[in-house]
């Protein structure tokens, strides 16, 4: 009987414990320099330990593209360095690049923790050798069990994986746009302002808003040139997250926005 009800208080503690444990969601983010961004996401503040992430980057093995070298920075890099996990394979008309990560310490060790709905910068990875529309996915071959790709997370030890939001993301790697795009407050829950550097030489300037299903609820031309600030009424949208698309001639910035 003794035996019953210890093992019953074990799994009542257990429980307890991964409901305080946050789930992480992922995205990818062009960050406007021919590079990506992997941006991770928890749904509750956390200071303890990142045990390991896998996740998968794929891209159209036609536009004969290539991701790079990963970059990270301190603490991140720290307490939670990414490797490639082998490399690039072609399959279904896709390239694929595993990555995966364990960690070294608690955050907590590093002084660091993480905010409830706050994306954190995994690692930063140039795209060379060609354009082409990337994205973190669950797909058919990455759930194959000799891929091994699907994304995955855990924290002291415990599935939390949550899920891919803004799945695609693009990335024009001809060469750099000295145009730029910064939205603040970030999050808001009302009038945003946007500065934007659009250059001189660019003849045709659009801002673009989609949300979360990637349908398009707001656009505008850009006919200043130069520095322009923008100040943005988003009372009549709907709460939640959208990407922010600059086309200058063609080339894309994005930036992400959380509408509360």
């Amino acid at each position: 009987m003794m035996r019953s009800l210890l093992a019953a208080f074990a799994l009542l503690l257990s429980s307890l414990s991964m409901a305080q444990l946050p789930m992480v969601d992922i995205t990818l983010v062009d960050n406007g320099a021919g590079e990506l961004e992997v941006r991770v996401r928890p749904d509750a503040d956390f200071d303890e330990f990142f045990s390991s992430i896998v996740f998968t980057i794929r891209w159209d093995a036609a536009s004969g593209a290539n991701l790079d070298q990963i970059a990270q920075v301190p603490p991140v890099s720290m307490y939670m360095p990414i490797i490639k996990s082998g490399p690039e394979v072609d399959a279904g008309g896709y390239r694929y690049q595993i990555f995966a990560g364990f960690g070294t310490n608690a955050l907590n060790t590093f002084g660091q923790s993480w905010t409830a709905g706050t994306e954190v910068t995994l690692m930063t990875i140039p795209a060379i050798n060609g354009t082409s529309l990337f994205e973190i996915v669950n797909d058919s071959w990455t759930g194959d069990i000799n891929n091994n790709g699907d994304y995955y997370v855990s924290l002291n030890g415990q599935d939390r994986t949550g899920v891919i939001y803004q799945l695609n993301t693009g990335v024009r790697v001809e060469g750099a746009l000295s145009a730029r795009l910064a939205v603040h407050p970030n999050p808001a829950n009302g009038a945003v302002v946007l500065d934007l550097s659009v250059p001189a030489d660019v003849k045709d300037a659009v801002l673009e808003w989609t949300d979360g299903s990637g349908r398009a609820v707001r656009s505008e031309r850009i006919t200043g040139r130069g520095a322009v600030r923008m100040t943005v009424d988003t009372s009549r949208l709907e709460r939640g997250t959208y990407l922010l698309r600059l086309n200058a001639d063609g080339k894309l910035i994005t930036e992400r926005i959380v509408l509360r």
